[in-house]
């Protein structure tokens, strides 16, 4: 079985070789290694150049139209393996990641893909484990605990059929791919052996941009789960109805944090779906006295009073 590892480059002169060697030095034998430098404004593309010296067998391109899923795109399309690892030009893969996800692989079974556990390690060096959470894997990816882009294996099959990653996405790229996945194919394997490392720096990234509109696509995308759900999976929206309402409650929450902005998309995205919306007994998002504020007088003044609070306390609310 031949693995492809794609990896999208920007900006990544000083990460990259590191990247590669963790690549060249996996103990899986049956790998290519693909670099897609995407429009860099350093030095990476003659670094990838220099770096087929050190790594003959490295496959390098280059793609014009700017953001990650485009660059990973490419080298999907330039890639002849069965199974396909993403990885950032900024994380690392331990030396046991393939070999080890291989392993796993049923051949009796179809699978989509491999949701892997990885380290993330801050700028400071701090690392701490991120698991994957075991279930119903619409509901592991709905609460973001169905691994990452690094972390996963990803059946090249099934990548083909859905058309690859979608570059019209901002953010929430690997969501979105994992739900399209899963609404072909629900058959994931959980993988909670923590093998690669996803170091957190400062810019430079491809995918970045302003947080109010992040955190409006990651609710969007998780209302479109929930709606998905509710008419093709209904016994299992049922059971988590609560949960998947008081989730997306809270994000609108962390949106109207976000200055005038913030709290402007929060409030039209509370009157377009929630505004017959009650917290359950369960949710942990809201304090009670915003929950008779909120039951009170709604959204907006239960929004601008904490605000305003948390203001006053000198604090973010």
């Amino acid at each position: 079985m031949k693995i492809s590892i794609i990896i999208p480059c920007y900006n990544v002169e000083e990460y990259i070789e590191e990247a590669l060697t963790s690549c060249f030095e996996q103990t899986y034998a049956n790998i290519e290694v693909i670099a897609v430098d995407n429009n860099s404004k350093d030095n990476t593309w003659q670094k990838l150049q220099s770096l087929q010296t050190t790594y003959p067998k490295l496959i390098i391109a280059q793609e014009d139209r700017s953001g990650a899923p485009y660059a990973r795109n490419k080298g999907l399309a330039l890639s002849t393996g069965d199974w396909c690892q993403f990885l950032d030009a900024d994380d690392l893969l331990l030396p046991n990641k393939i070999k080890h996800q291989v392993a796993l692989i049923d051949k009796t079974k179809d699978i989509s893909f491999i949701a892997g556990a990885c380290i993330k390690r801050r700028v400071s060096g701090e690392e701490n484990r991120v698991s994957v959470k075991d279930g119903n894997p619409f509901i592991s990816l709905f609460t973001t605990s169905l691994g990452i882009t690094s972390a996963n294996l990803w059946n090249k099959k099934w990548l083909t059929e859905i058309g690859g990653w979608d570059v019209n996405r901002k953010s929430s790229q690997e969501a979105d791919l994992m739900f399209r996945l899963l609404q072909q194919n629900e058959e994931v394997i959980i993988d909670n052996e923590p093998l690669t490392i996803v170091r957190e720096r400062d810019s430079g990234q491809i995918s970045q941009g302003n947080q109010a509109d992040n955190w409006h696509r990651y609710f969007t995308l998780r209302m479109d789960m929930a709606e998905w759900l509710a008419e093709n999976r209904p016994e299992l929206y049922a059971l988590h109805e609560d949960k998947f309402k008081d989730t997306l409650f809270g994000i609108l929450k962390i949106i109207s944090l976000d200055g005038k902005r913030g709290f402007s998309i929060a409030s039209q995205l509370h009157k377009k779906y929630f505004s017959n919306y009650k917290p359950s007994k369960n949710q942990k998002h809201s304090t009670k006295p915003y929950l008779l504020l909120y039951n009170l007088f709604g959204f907006t003044v239960a929004e601008f009073v904490g605000s305003v609070g948390a203001t006053l306390r000198g604090r973010p609310s």
